[in-house]
């Protein structure tokens, strides 16, 4: 083995041991303008796939967001989803704190069901409305609706 090629093992070694980690959906590195400890939104759904009519549900789960912060108190809650022809649909509940503000109740889990009738790949996302205006995006789901005949 080469002088050269010897000292790039190890480094090459390292890379991959690091990839898991790094590639890792649950887990995601703050953006540079982001402290470390932002919020996050998951979403899950089950199924992933099936025959139509396909019913999904669908589940957003909010971390690292203080039970007491009054930006994420009933938030509003878009569920977007993305169709085989490329249409995007949007389903949007605006919720609005009616109780005073040392009565604060952050919602953590987000709960849609939707059933899917025609075949084809479906995208969905989660979107939470702060009542700043600023939003909190979800990772995306994909969804395969096979036909039945």
């Amino acid at each position: 083995m080469t002088g050269t090629a010897a000292r790039a093992l190890p480094l090459a070694l390292i890379l991959l041991a690091a990839w898991p980690a790094a590639a890792s959906p649950g887990k995601r590195s703050p953006k540079p303008d982001e402290p470390a400890g932002a919020p996050t939104l998951r979403l899950s759904v089950s199924p992933r796939n099936g025959f139509r009519p396909l019913t999904l549900t669908l589940t957003g789960h909010l971390d690292g967001v203080d039970p007491g912060d009054e930006q994420y108190c009933h938030a509003g809650v878009e569920w977007e989803s993305r169709t085989p022809n490329g249409l995007t649909v949007t389903s949007k509940e605006d919720a609005r704190c009616l109780h005073p503000p040392e009565k604060v109740d952050v919602q953590s889990t987000f709960t849609k069901i939707t059933t899917i009738t025609q075949p084809g790949t479906y995208v969905f996302r989660l979107i939470l409305h702060r009542r700043d205006g600023e939003k909190l995006l979800s990772n995306t789901q994909e969804i395969r609706v096979l036909d039945n005949q």
